[in-house]
């Protein structure tokens, strides 16, 4: 056989129109049910029709499939975005046995105000079932988030015709599943479901902690927002309806909406808290809250008026900006310089792309898929963590410069070790120990000698550095639980717990010649120095500063007795 070719455009545009003609119609033909994929949805082989202003009924849609206004749906997947009319979807199945085939017929939507269902064999037998979120949960008929229906296929062909009518986006993944692979298929997704909802939830209890703990209002923060996102995900995957509020129909057609606008205010909410944007960016902050108090406006009117479609368009409309503003508060605290806007700019970079792909998909801008669908879930996962480790690394930071900060306050920046504040806090509760158990302590007090003529002659930086230089030997010859510090000037401190006074005089007697061997660099070469020394024991004490008055009068002592020399009480 010769083949011509097509030379004519218009003979290959009528060759391409039948040769899709003729797939379509094996697309949209009867399916058998023994070849039916579970993984993949059953839109190919369906055809649709979107009603007019005028409901149709059963009968009037079965006229208007005989008269060929049906068509032929081209997606796995059938969707019409929000708002749509209401659509008529007819499915048809052939039962090649000779005995009857049982199937659950799902369509795996959670959302859909009324679901009408016909089961229609030989055009005269008829199995109708009307489901939808305005009926009680307990009606379904089956217990499940997914509108499933059980139904025994007879021998031959069974036409199902499915009447969908929703303010909600119209999205509808339809299968036909055995018992065991809608168990399997059931179990797959619950699973995904309980990682989601526990990893989440533990970061949600793990902050709550945190907040308890420390009273850092962005762990409370952060903590709302990732319970509202939970609770707006249990929404709209029916676990919401199956779960908490199964009887309240009022509240079913409302929620989606108003989670989905609490979920974008107390996401900014987090990142205007985070963000410190009230001091850093005033305009903007004043900016976003306004925004959101303005969706929780519309939204209020929408609901008082009694239209779920206002609503709807108000809480994805404020869902989509509020992606926009966390991507651009990052990128604006970025460029200012923020310590953690990287953290926050990538989580929102993820958080955004889930959110958008979602959206996209469930308006029927974009194809549907089950990770198009889930998408925000693994986008908020992402969110979640890297905000997570952002809060752990600015309380981690906090926390550091508490440390600094306690210790500059509490001790001396030039030798580094206690100043007078700290020696009193840490010595009383010494002082007190010893008191109540009748134990020795001893104090030792010392100034270096001549020191203003140190200065004077070699300079504040050797002055410096004999301080440093005799800080650094009493710090090498203390004993674990001994206290030292610097008591002002050129005056250093020394509390000896468990100590005697004979003890507490090698110790003296060691520093004064310690002391007496340093060496410091001066104007015209090394300098030397020494010190003088009061010791004490607390025998007769009551209080610290009785002990540390009678320190300071042996210092006194030894000074006015020729210096470099050890005053003491003889016991």
């Amino acid at each position: 056989m010769r083949l011509f070719p097509l030379r004519s455009p218009l003979l290959a545009l009528c060759v391409a129109c039948l040769i899709g003609f003729w797939h379509a119609l094996a697309l949209a033909g009867p399916l058998s049910l023994l070849e039916t994929d579970p993984s993949r949805a059953l839109g190919e082989h369906a055809l649709q029709l979107q009603e007019s202003r005028v409901p149709l009924s059963l009968d009037q849609a079965m006229a208007e499939f005989a008269a060929g206004r049906f068509a032929v749906a081209r997606s796995p997947i059938l969707s019409f975005g929000i708002g749509a009319r209401p659509v008529w979807i007819r499915l048809s199945v052939t039962n090649p046995t000779a005995g009857p085939i049982s199937r659950r017929f799902v369509v795996e939507n959670s959302w859909l105000d009324r679901l009408d269902v016909y089961f229609v064999h030989g055009r005269r037998s008829v199995v109708a079932h009307h489901a939808g979120d305005s009926l009680p949960f307990k009606e379904r008929p089956q217990q499940a988030r997914f509108f499933a229906f059980d139904q025994e296929f007879a021998a031959g062909t069974t036409d199902i015709y499915l009447r969908i009518e929703t303010d909600d986006p119209i999205v509808v993944p339809m299968f036909l599943l055995d018992p065991q692979q809608s168990a399997q298929r059931s179990i797959h997704q619950e699973y995904s479901y309980g990682f989601v909802y526990g990893y989440l939830l533990a970061l949600m209890g793990y902050n709550m902690l945190m907040f308890l703990g420390l009273r850092n209002k962005r762990h409370l923060m952060y903590a709302v927002f990732i319970a509202a996102f939970v609770l707006t995900n249990i929404a709209y995957t029916g676990h919401g309806y199956a779960w908490l509020w199964p009887e309240n129909v009022t509240l079913q057609r409302w929620v989606i909406p108003m989670l989905m606008v609490i979920y974008g205010i107390s996401g900014l909410a987090f990142a205007q808290s985070f963000l410190d944007t009230s001091n850093h960016f005033p305009r903007t902050h004043r900016a976003v809250s306004r925004v959101s108090a303005l969706a929780a406006l519309l939204l209020g009117l929408a609901i008082a008026a009694g239209s779920q479609f206002y609503a709807l368009i108000v809480a994805f409309a404020f869902v989509s900006v509020f992606s926009c503003a966390m991507l651009f508060l990052g990128a604006l605290s970025l460029h200012a310089g923020h310590r953690y806007s990287r953290y926050f700019l990538l989580a929102s970079i993820a958080s955004m792309l889930g959110t958008s792909i979602t959206a996209l998909t469930v308006w029927g801008f974009i194809p549907f898929s089950e990770w198009k669908y889930r998408a925000v879930e693994f986008g908020m996962l992402a969110d979640a963590t890297l905000l997570a480790l952002a809060l752990a690394s600015q309380i981690r930071t906090i926390q550091q410069e508490h440390r600094i900060a306690e210790q500059r306050a509490s001790s001396d920046p030039l030798t580094g070790l206690d100043n007078r504040r700290a020696f009193m806090e840490k010595a009383q509760q010494h002082m007190s120990t010893a008191l109540r158990s009748q134990r020795d302590m001893s104090l030792i007090i010392l100034d270096i000698d001549h020191f203003k003529t140190v200065n004077d002659q070699h300079g504040h930086a050797s002055g410096d550095a004999a301080l440093v230089a005799v800080a650094n030997s009493l710090k090498i010859s203390a004993r674990n639980g001994d206290i030292v510090a610097r008591w002002g000037g050129e005056e250093f401190l020394l509390l000896l717990p468990e100590t005697r006074l004979d003890a507490a005089l090698v110790m003296a007697e060691r520093l004064r010649t310690t002391i007496a061997e340093i060496r410091v660099p001066g104007r015209n070469g090394q300098i030397t120095f020494t010190a003088s020394f009061g010791v004490v024991h607390n025998t007769g004490h009551r209080q610290l500063e009785s002990l540390i008055s009678e320190a300071d009068n042996h210092l006194y002592q030894a000074k006015h007795s020729g210096r470099n020399r050890i005053s003491y009480a003889a016991g």
